[in-house]
C-alpha cells in the first residue's frame, strides 16, 4: 500500500482508479516486469523541469525494477501534433526528428537510467503499415470520440479548420501502446485523450489497457501558462547553475508551493517544514531553497551554492565593485568620438532592447554610470577604460 500511495503521489488524473494495483499484483503473479510507456514527439530539442514532473514518475518505477520503453515519435513528429494549441502543429524533417530525438535521450540521463531504459522508434512500425491495414486501425474510432478532445472541439465549434492527418494522429500514439504492450503510460494532463485513445485500442486488440496516469503540467516563470519552450518561460535541465537560480528567484510567490511539490526532492517531512515556514518566512528565502534543491539534482551541490553565492553578490549586494561585469571593448562602440550621451551608450551596449526602452530605464533611475544615477538621457558620458555602468536591475558592464 505504501508503494502505490508513493506511485500516486502528484498525480493529477489516474485511470482506471484501481487500476496500478491490479497491475502490480499482476506482474508479481506473472514474475515480470511492468511495462511503462513514455511517448514524446521530439519537436524541441530541449527539456525542461515541466518534462523532469513525467520524468521524476518514471524513475520511481524504474527503482522499483520496472521496465521503462521511451517511444520516440519519430513517425508522428512528422505529422504533426495540436495537443493544447488551437492550429496544427508544424510536422518536422526527418533530419529535425533524429537531431532532437539524440538530444533528447542525452538529456533524459539526468533523471533516468537510459542504459536501462528500452528506447525504440514509432517509425519501426508505422512506416510497414499498409493503407488498408492504416484504415482498419482507424475503424476502431469514431468521430465522436475524436471531437471529445479539447482542442479538437474547440476548433470545431469556432470553425477553425482541423486536418484530416491531425485526427489521425491520436490514433497513431494509442497503437503505440498496442506494438510494445504498454501496462502503464505516463504524461502530462495535455495527454489524456491520446493516452486513453491507447487503453481503448489496447482492448479493441484483445489486450489488457493500459493505466493511464497523468501528471499536472508544471506553471511557466510568469505563474499564468504551462512551462513551455514556445512561451520562453522555462528553466532548462541543460541550464547553468546561476541561470537556475535566477529563474527560480524570479517566479511570482504563489507559485512557490507548486515549485516545492513538482520540481524539488525533498522528503515529505522537509516539504511539511518549508511549507509551515513559508507561512511566516520571507519567501525569498523558500525561493532560494528551492533554487538551491534543483541546481543539485541536475548539477551538483557546489554548484548550488556558488550559484547562491553569485545571486547575493549580483542582485543582492548593494556593492557595485562585487557584481560581475560583462565586458564591453570601447573599440566595438563604433563612435566618432570618446564623448556620447546616455541613450545612445545604453543602446549600443543593451540592444536587445528598444532605444525607447533604455530611454525609459534611464528616466525612471535605473541607469548607473561609476555608482552614479543619471536619469537625463542627453547627459555626455566619456568613453573611459574601467568605466562601470548598470542598466537596470541585473545588467552590469565595464568598457575596456
Amino acid at each position: 500500500m505504501e508503494t502505490i500511495q508513493k506511485l500516486k503521489e502528484n498525480t493529477a488524473i489516474f485511470l482506471p482508479e484501481n487500476g496500478l494495483k491490479e497491475k502490480l499484483n499482476l506482474a508479481k503473479k506473472e514474475n515480470r516486469k511492468l511495462i511503462i510507456k513514455l511517448g514524446f514527439d521530439p519537436t524541441a530539442p530541449d527539456l525542461h523541469l515541466g518534462h523532469a514532473v513525467v520524468l521524476k514518475k518514471l524513475k520511481q518505477f524504474q527503482d522499483l525494477g520496472h521496465q521503462i520503453v521511451i517511444v520516440v515519435g519519430s513517425f508522428t513528429a512528422r505529422i504533426g501534433d495540436p495537443t493544447g494549441k488551437n492550429k496544427s502543429r508544424k510536422p518536422l524533417s526527418t533530419e529535425e526528428v533524429k537531431h532532437n530525438a539524440e538530444t533528447y535521450i542525452l538529456q533524459l540521463a539526468k533523471i533516468i537510467d537510459v542504459e536501462k531504459a528500452k528506447i525504440v522508434f514509432n517509425s519501426e512500425w508505422l512506416d510497414e503499415l499498409s493503407f488498408s491495414e492504416i484504415i482498419q486501425i482507424m475503424s476502431n474510432v469514431t468521430v465522436a470520440q475524436l471531437m471529445h478532445r479539447n482542442d479538437f472541439n474547440k476548433r470545431f465549434t469556432e470553425n477553425t479548420p482541423i486536418a484530416m492527418h491531425e485526427l489521425v494522429y491520436p490514433i497513431l500514439q494509442g497503437f503505440d501502446s498496442v506494438k510494445i504492450n504498454a501496462d502503464i503510460e505516463i504524461g502530462g494532463t495535455d495527454q489524456l485523450f491520446n493516452c486513453t485513445m491507447g487503453r481503448q485500442l489496447q482492448e479493441n486488440f484483445k489486450i489488457s489497457g493500459q493505466i493511464v496516469m497523468c501528471m499536472p503540467l508544471l506553471k511557466g516563470l510568469d505563474g499564468k501558462e504551462k512551462m513551455s519552450k514556445s512561451l520562453r518561460n522555462t528553466i532548462g535541465l541543460t541550464d547553468e547553475p546561476n541561470e537556475i537560480f535566477g529563474k527560480t528567484m524570479s517566479i511570482p510567490d504563489e507559485l512557490i508551493l507548486e515549485f516545492l511539490e513538482l520540481t524539488t526532492d525533498f522528503s515529505l517531512e522537509e516539504k511539511l517544514e518549508i511549507r509551515k515556514r513559508l507561512e511566516n518566512d520571507n519567501p525569498m528565502h523558500i525561493k532560494k531553497l528551492i533554487a538551491k534543491n534543483i541546481i543539485t539534482q541536475y548539477h551538483n551541490k557546489n554548484s548550488a551554492e556558488q550559484a547562491e553565492k553569485f545571486f547575493i553578490n549580483q542582485f543582492q549586494s548593494k556593492n557595485l565593485e562585487a557584481k560581475s561585469f560583462v565586458t564591453v571593448m570601447i573599440s566595438s562602440l563604433k563612435t566618432e568620438s570618446n564623448q556620447i550621451t546616455l541613450i545612445d551608450l545604453c543602446s549600443l551596449i543593451k540592444n536587445d532592447i528598444t532605444k525607447s526602452a533604455n530611454r525609459r530605464l534611464i528616466e525612471s533611475g535605473a541607469v548607473q554610470i561609476n555608482h552614479e544615477k543619471i536619469q537625463n538621457p542627453f547627459e555626455m558620458i566619456s568613453l573611459q577604460k574601467e568605466t562601470k555602468i548598470k542598466i537596470g536591475k541585473r545588467n552590469f558592464y565595464e568598457l575596456l
